[in-house]
């Protein structure tokens, strides 16, 4: 019954996946949990007791609360027009000179990670204009047009990615709580991959597939409509609160604090239930809910037994070897990419962190487990980014006015080069305690300084030019700090 679940499982996502299920009829997430219900039925008439433990034994309710606290604050910035001003403060930095265009680009595209949302969809929603400005006047001043879309594409792979590291209840928390990690052991080797991918997918935008569009013009920086003083102080009330968030680590749950947050927001910007409440994204948590049962389902039917002696065999039988066997599947969410990183992530992990514990066995490694979680919930994360099931690069594309999936092969190929190196890290720096060591400070800053030189010899400026090594600089220390 295990295999037949587990294959039955992989049948729904491929027939999601190429719309033989259409997603306007039946979503993926209405899919999961019709099917995690036949699965516990046909446990049932197999004779098998099912138990609510069993059911709720991979729901870890942290991550969910957490993931309902930052929409519920999201939401309130939102309506208060906070995320507008963090737009326009990035536009005004591209007219300063010491930072420049090049710089603001290395700052707008690594923004999502530097304050990372439970959900990438916050800040593609609220910046997304403001990166099709950019990229539309990089093209008119290079006379290069692949460089519009360029800037989109890095701004889509972070943002689709910031759900990994995020501390509110993002993917990367699941695994430490199901693995037994600290809170935040994960965050920093996954920053440090996914500023080089944001990179990579720029480059392999204009220099390999040479995407070109036709950006919408949205966006008039000449005719800045005025905000309201709540606006800022929502804003500042955000970043503030998030940054304080990160740096005391106040003895609270998180869900207080940011509820908190919440309420002082819409006190002070007047915002009213409703208006908060339209800018909640529910898709995400929808997806989690599904992913966490099917993953119930998987583990009452014996379905994540088949896939543990499946792995081992194949490791251990084939000439893939382990090694082999866990790039597959940390690359799995990539090439399988969903509409949310969730869905995979709740419903295979139970499955990982078994594989991972043999594959620590087996070579005596303790930091095997982690160096396989890592990267394959990074690339679940990822994943939301390149999906043709709804994912944050349809919302670029619309912005661009190219084709669905045009921009899926400069992400997945950035992902494939960069996600092994969040494992590398793991092997270098261990998961000891969260990451705020000299070390992975440094590692941070320095490949932002890196990806920041890339980007000036993208836009056209020489390696070391002030702007991009600023931008990069700034947005390789906001990770490492927070």
């Amino acid at each position: 019954m295990g295999t037949v679940t587990l294959l039955v499982f992989f049948g729904l996502l491929l027939a999601s996946a190429r719309k033989w299920i259409p997603q306007n009829v039946l979503p993926l997430q209405s899919v999961l949990v019709l099917g995690s219900l036949v699965f516990l039925v046909a446990a049932m008439l197999d004779g098998r007791a099912v138990t609510r433990g069993e059911l709720f034994a991979v729901t870890t309710l942290h991550p969910i609360t957490s993931t309902l606290a930052g929409f519920i604050l999201a939401g309130a910035v939102e309506a208060a027009g906070g995320f507008k001003v963090a737009a326009r403060l990035l536009l005004r930095a591209g007219r300063w000179r010491g930072l420049g265009m090049s710089g603001s680009v290395c700052l707008l595209v690594n923004l999502p990670t530097v304050f990372a949302m439970p959900c990438g969809r916050v800040w593609a929603a609220a910046l997304m204009p403001l990166a099709v400005f950019f990229g539309r006047s990089l093209a008119e001043r290079t006379g290069n047009p692949a460089l519009a879309p360029a800037v989109v594409i890095g701004f889509i792979l972070n943002a689709a990615a910031s759900c990994g590291p995020s501390p509110l209840g993002g993917i990367g928390m699941m695994g430490e709580g199901m693995a037994g990690f600290l809170p935040g052991s994960f965050a920093d080797h996954m920053q440090f991959a996914i500023m080089l991918a944001t990179t990579a997918a720029m480059y392999a935008s204009v220099k390999i597939w040479g995407i070109t569009g036709r950006p919408l013009a949205e966006l008039d920086p000449r005719a800045e409509e005025p905000l309201p003083e709540s606006a800022y102080f929502s804003f500042a009330v955000f970043f503030g609160g998030m940054a304080a968030l990160f740096l005391l680590k106040p003895p609270v749950p998180i869900q207080a604090v940011l509820l908190a947050m919440t309420v002082a927001v819409m006190l002070v910007g007047k915002v009213s239930l409703e208006s908060m409440a339209s800018g909640i994204m529910f898709h995400p948590v929808t997806a989690m809910i599904a992913g966490f049962m099917m993953a119930g389902s998987l583990v009452v039917t014996g379905g994540f037994d088949a896939l543990t002696d499946a792995l081992l065999w194949t490791a251990t039988k084939t000439p893939l070897g382990f090694v082999g066997v866990s790039v597959i599947l940390i690359y799995l969410p990539t090439l399988f990419p969903m509409p949310c990183g969730r869905i995979l992530s709740t419903s295979l992990l139970p499955g990982v962190l078994l594989f991972g514990q043999e594959v620590g066995y087996a070579t005596g490694n303790a930091l095997a487990l982690p160096a396989i979680l890592v990267p394959f919930l990074l690339s679940c994360a990822a994943s939301c980014g390149p999906s043709p099931l709804g994912g944050i690069g349809g919302i670029g594309e619309g912005h661009l006015r190219l084709r669905g999936g045009a921009t899926v092969l400069p992400q997945q190929w950035a992902l494939l080069a960069a996600i092994p190196f969040s494992g590398l890290s793991v092997f270098v720096f261990g998961l000891a305690e969260p990451l705020t060591t000299l070390g992975p400070g440094l590692l941070l800053a320095g490949t932002g300084v890196v990806c920041g030189m890339a980007t000036n010899r993208l836009v056209g400026y020489s390696l070391f030019h002030p702007g991009g090594l600023l931008g990069g600089l700034l947005a390789g220390i906001g990770m490492a700090v927070l």
